[in-house]
């Protein structure tokens, strides 16, 4: 996966420095998770890379955005989240728990029927079609006093 995105980085004409390096490498620790950018920061720190501040992973996430290398949740009520993209990993959509915030992933498959026909319904060109789905966690519904959501 890292060499899939050096090799991005060197079609971009974009320089593959440590810092680039190691946020990729943080990212690609906790691939198939969503990471704030602060805890980008901190996962950093904590490897040692104390010259990074956290100005340069916010630049450096924008930039990865912008050349499609991470893709950006963003998020209702706390901070955007980030996560790699992985080319040959199909397409995936989110259930976020509104509680704990917690992400999960579900496949495009799942809900490729319904965004069809929704689509065809309203006679809709759509370019892009990311889908959130807010509910509760099982941890949040066990430990919540209301068992009936």
């Amino acid at each position: 996966m890292l060499n899939q995105a050096y090799r991005l980085l060197k079609d971009c004409n974009l320089r593959i420095t440590p810092q680039r390096k190691a946020i990729l490498q943080i990212l690609d620790d906790f691939g198939g998770h969503h990471l704030e950018i602060e805890s980008i920061y901190e996962f950093l720190v904590t490897k040692g890379n104390r010259r990074i501040g956290l100005a340069t992973v916010y630049r450096t996430m924008e930039l990865f955005e912008k050349i499609g290398l991470v893709s950006r949740l963003s998020m209702e009520k706390s901070p955007a989240q980030y996560e790699l993209v992985i080319y040959d990993k199909p397409k995936h959509h989110h259930l976020v728990c509104l509680k704990c915030g917690q992400v999960q992933e579900i496949d495009d498959r799942i809900t490729e029927e319904f965004k069809n026909r929704i689509i065809k319904e309203k006679k809709f060109e759509v370019a892009d079609k990311p889908m959130k789905i807010y509910g509760y966690c099982d941890r949040c519904r066990e430990e919540s006093e209301y068992r009936d959501w």
